[in-house]
């Protein structure tokens, strides 16, 4: 018996021996780009979003999202009184007799104002209502009224600025109503891949690590200079709004001439840069955040500084990569915020800089070459960690500024420029009042195709 016993184990150890060189250890394993992709969402605290993407493209273009999330009817996270027809792009979702309710995980990998649209169709000309909340739970974001044609088309539900999270796109279907696909069209965001994209069969390498941890927690700033920075002071703003603040600036000499300073009604003001080579750039401004401040570039990106009580000092911005040529921004200052300096820096951005980078904030991403899978586990933890520091020091896009601003000139990216006011009757990049200098319309940076999110990609 024991002899028997002994062979027994002994062929139990051959066996086991024989399974190492063969599935390798697990920690050991490379990671491919799709559960890297997946790994990082996770880090971001969109598990759930996760869960219900089902493919690696959707994955990746949750991370990277230039042109639009895009879901079609089949792609709901949860439908209570609507029958589904059809599968992918053919889907269809209709209400019977009695309204529906129909919700979509949206992740958000980056801030911006975010714009909702579906394509819907209704016979009764009842409308559809579309909401934006957690997708935790908690009270809408935003709510908007859609109504739907009797032939299927695009319905515009509007804008609302969100922060990096996992959202439910919720919709109430009136009776007889269809939906087929839903779009989520974001800003000018910087998309977080590779530096050749994101690839469905591609393995991950160390660059690939730091580069997507990097802009995952969004410390571009951190990356090494690589030519002399340019500078504006508060004196080459034009102030636009409101009137009270125009005449005060036209008062200002000196050191007050240097810095914008808003009082209750706030302040908004416009400035042209010319960036000499195009390149990744980041921002900083020397101010006190007051109120809270609003950043805009090219009518496009925006940031927003947080109301705070804390004295003046430099705060990065925003990183963003920009093309050769004149650029706008766009600053709002609400009451007690100060601006006094904006420093343009660009940055170096080889994939070495990146893996030195995330060296020197406390994370080695390891040698050259496929990154095994113990080493990404530790690498989500660290994005983890320094994602949820980043997310406690957002506050949204709370209305900062008197309301009395809303009815004065709009920023127009690539129409009359940033700066000009659009008049009815009056053609563009005219002045529109004392003291109000055309702004010629600016040079946005260009957007390249993002990684491919087209069905295929399946993990």
């Amino acid at each position: 018996m024991w002899g028997r016993l002994k062979t027994f184990v002994l062929a139990a150890v051959v066996a086991a021996a024989a399974l190492v060189p063969l599935f390798g250890d697990p920690r050991q394993t490379p990671v491919t780009h799709p559960l890297w992709a997946r790994m990082l969402l996770r880090s971001l605290d969109m598990t759930d979003a996760v869960r219900a993407s089902g493919q690696a493209s959707q994955v990746f273009a949750a991370l990277a999202p230039r042109d639009s999330l895009t879901y079609p009817a089949d792609r709901f996270l949860r439908a209570e009184g609507a029958l589904v027809s059809g599968e992918g792009t053919t889907a269809v979702l209709r209400a019977g007799a009695s309204p529906a309710e129909v919700s979509f995980a949206i992740p958000v990998a980056q801030p911006g104002d975010y714009h909702l649209r579906a394509r819907l169709s209704g016979a009764s000309g009842a409308p559809a209502t579309a909401e934006l909340r957690p997708i935790a739970g908690g009270e809408p974001l935003k709510s908007f009224t859609l109504v739907p044609a009797v032939e299927t088309s695009w319905v515009s539900a509007g804008s609302t600025h969100l922060d990096p999270g996992a959202y439910a796109a919720q919709f109430l279907l009136p009776p007889g109503a269809t939906l087929s696909q839903i779009e989520m069209a974001p800003p000018c965001v910087n998309a977080i891949e590779p530096a050749n994209g994101w690839q469905a069969t591609g393995i991950t390498s160390s660059d690939d690590l730091a580069i997507t941890a990097l802009k995952a927690i969004d410390v571009e700033y951190e990356l090494p200079p690589s030519a002399t920075p340019i500078e504006l002071t508060g004196d080459a703003f034009q102030v636009e709004a409101p009137m009270t603040a125009v005449e005060a600036r036209a008062k200002a000499v000196g050191l007050d001439a240097m810095a914008l300073r808003a009082d209750r009604s706030g302040l908004r003001a416009v400035v042209s840069f010319e960036v000499p080579e195009a390149g990744l750039y980041s921002m900083s401004a020397f101010l006190a955040p007051g109120g809270g401040q609003r950043f805009l570039v090219d009518g496009c990106r925006k940031a927003v500084v947080c109301p705070s009580d804390s004295t003046s000092g430099w705060r990065p911005i925003m990183s963003q990569t920009l093309a050769a040529g004149r650029h706008t921004l766009v600053l709002t200052l609400a009451d007690g915020a100060s601006f006094e300096r904006l420093r343009l820096e660009k940055k170096k951005s080889d994939a070495a800089d990146y893996v030195a980078t995330m060296r020197r904030l406390g994370f080695d991403p390891g040698p050259q070459g496929p990154v095994a899978r113990g080493r990404a586990l530790d690498a989500m933890r660290f994005v983890r960690d320094q994602r949820r520091t980043l997310l406690s020091s957002l506050c949204g896009d709370r209305v900062f500024i008197d309301d009395s601003l809303k009815g004065l000139t709009t920023q127009v990216a690539g129409g009359a420029g940033a700066g000009a006011a659009v008049v009815p009757g009056q053609p563009p990049g005219e002045p529109t009042g004392p003291g109000e200098v055309p702004v010629p319309p600016p040079l946005l940076p260009p957007q390249p195709p993002s990684s491919p999110t087209t069905p295929g990609g399946g993990i």
